[in-house]
């Protein structure tokens, strides 16, 4: 009970100073207000005289009545000044004389000028000399009156800089009687913070010593499976019995996937299926959004995480206010302040990478596929066989090559037009799609011609492959194409046939046009026969 007393009183002094010194402080304030305007006063006064000369110059040059505005103007604004110098000089003798010759000055300028406009609106020439009189005089007059008003802003800044002086004398005893009691009251508390301070500090550097570690490494991956990968790791180890998921958008940008997989206990097995990007709304809104029971009554809810029994935190991935994904922490309460702070700041690193990921990879992907087909197109076919071939040749296993060409695919086109010739070929695309596993490898390497590279097949093997597409092809029907759709292929296999990759794809050309050779729509395995075949095939 006692121990207290002492910080009441510390608590009441510390009131009591503070209250005079904001009341210092606003003294001070106001009075530099006050002050501003009696200068601003003397500054108006000289505008408004300035603007009439220049409206006066004006008339007398022109003879027009328009340029009397600026005059009229002028005089209307002097007037309104005059009273705000005459109230800023009260006060002060010196300002109140300085302020009475300013305005004599001023009207015995206004008196020259009305002189002046009645004689030109009357057409009264005085003369060359008379007019070079009737100049030096206003020029004299103007002289005088910025003199004076000259004379009477430095008196008004002189009484300004004293108030300041004497109000930041004030100020002064009151700031350092404040810090006196804040120093007293500083005392009491840096024993308790300074340890808090200290605690503070070791987090905050170890904070960035880890994100600065995370920062360079997103830089250095390869490719988007390992950054979505490092960002989860990063933030399941920065947040302690936390689990983590990237979700981004599809390449159709219609569907939300999880980039780093999804535990079965996790609130997001089963929401996934079919997810629009929508339903995350984090994603919808642009910006974190918290689920749990603090926001049991919240407004709007997010349907991906409706069902988590925990709390969920969920940050957007936001690159040129475009919204590429979110990031998903799960944990068994709401975060604090420090754990928010280490998931938006590893979005927000995270994000532009994982955006220049995904645009490469969509730019070496098309790139590399036919945008016809839907298949790989020569060049990325040229990497896959040189790839394929050269683990055939560290394995041991047989790679088989099917080249396969669309029999009379220029009459189609001639017949039918090259619409009906796109669809087939789109045909024969599918057709190759739906009847090769997974392992294989189809692509389209020219106008009508495809090749098939088969990995751990023989050439048996191959030749059987080859019979199931072209009867698979058979069936396919083309809207507008009234005959089926044939082709020849031709089956070459390492190491049966040829022992490298270009070997392997000639061989297997040249029994390709051999089946043309004999009657098309069959199926030709390589053989020495075909090794010196040229022809020429439509």
């Amino acid at each position: 009970m006692h121990s207290r007393r002492p910080i009441a009183y510390l608590v009441a002094a510390v009131a009591v100073v503070t209250g005079s010194l904001l009341l210092a402080f606003g003294q001070q304030r106001a009075e530099a207000v006050r002050a501003a305007d009696r200068t601003g006063s003397a500054v108006t006064a000289l505008t408004a005289v300035l603007d009439q000369e220049t409206g006066l110059r004006g008339y007398l040059y022109t003879g027009r009545s328009e340029f009397l505005q600026p005059y009229l103007a002028g005089r209307a604004a002097y007037e309104q000044a005059r009273v705000q110098v005459f109230s800023a000089a009260s006060g002060d003798p010196q300002s109140m004389r300085l302020a009475t010759a300013e305005d004599q000055a001023a009207r015995d300028w206004q008196a020259y000028a009305e002189r002046r406009i009645t004689t030109r609106q009357a057409g009264q020439d005085s003369g060359s000399s008379g007019r070079v009189t009737e100049a030096l005089l206003g020029k004299q007059q103007m002289d005088h009156f910025r003199e004076v008003n000259g004379q009477l802003r430095q008196r008004l800044d002189a009484r300004r800089d004293a108030t300041l002086r004497r109000s930041g004398e004030l100020a002064t005893v009151a700031v350092v009687l404040l810090a006196g009691v804040l120093g007293l009251a500083g005392m009491l508390a840096i024993l308790r913070s300074s340890r808090r301070a200290v605690r503070r500090g070791e987090a905050e550097i170890a904070y960035r010593g880890r994100q600065r570690e995370f920062a360079d490494l997103i830089q250095a991956v390869d490719s988007e499976a390992e950054a979505h990968q490092l960002v989860r790791r990063h933030l399941e180890r920065s947040i302690e019995q936390s689990r983590a998921t990237v979700l981004i958008r599809n390449n159709s940008d219609n569907r939300l996937q999880p980039a780093t997989g999804v535990a079965d206990d996790s609130v997001l097995t089963g929401q996934l299926a079919d997810a629009e990007p929508r339903s995350c709304l984090a994603v919808r809104l642009g910006r974190g959004n918290e689920h749990g029971p603090a926001q049991a009554d919240a407004l709007l809810s997010c349907t991906l995480c409706s069902g988590a029994t925990g709390a969920t935190t969920c940050e957007p991935l936001l690159v040129a206010g475009k919204v590429i994904g979110s990031v998903l922490v799960e944990s068994a309460g709401e975060l604090a302040e420090p754990q928010r702070r280490a998931l938006a700041d590893t979005v927000a690193q995270a994000a532009p990478v994982l955006a220049n990921l995904k645009t490469i990879a969509i730019a070496e992907n098309r790139a590399a596929t036919d945008a016809l087909t839907g298949l790989p197109n020569r060049r990325a076919m040229n990497d896959s066989l040189k790839r394929m071939a050269a683990h055939a040749g560290r394995s041991g296993e047989p790679l088989a090559a099917i080249a396969l060409d669309l029999d009379h695919f220029k009459s189609i086109n001639d017949r039918y037009g090259h619409e009906i010739g796109d669809a087939a070929l789109s045909a024969v695309g599918e057709c190759l799609r739906e009847n090769l596993r997974d392992s294989d490898f189809a692509a389209r390497i020219g106008g009508e011609e495809f090749l098939v590279l088969a990995p751990a097949t023989d050439a048996v093997g191959a030749q059987v492959l080859a019979e199931k597409l072209r009867e698979a092809l058979l069936r396919e029907e083309v809207p507008q194409l009234p005959q089926p759709l044939t082709a020849s292929f031709g089956v070459a296999c390492i190491p049966t046939h040829a022992g490298g990759a270009e070997v392997l794809l000639r061989r297997a050309d040249r029994a390709c046009y051999l089946a043309k050779a004999r009657g098309r729509n069959r199926v030709e395995v390589s053989s020495d026969d075909d090794a010196t075949l040229t022809l020429t095939t439509g």
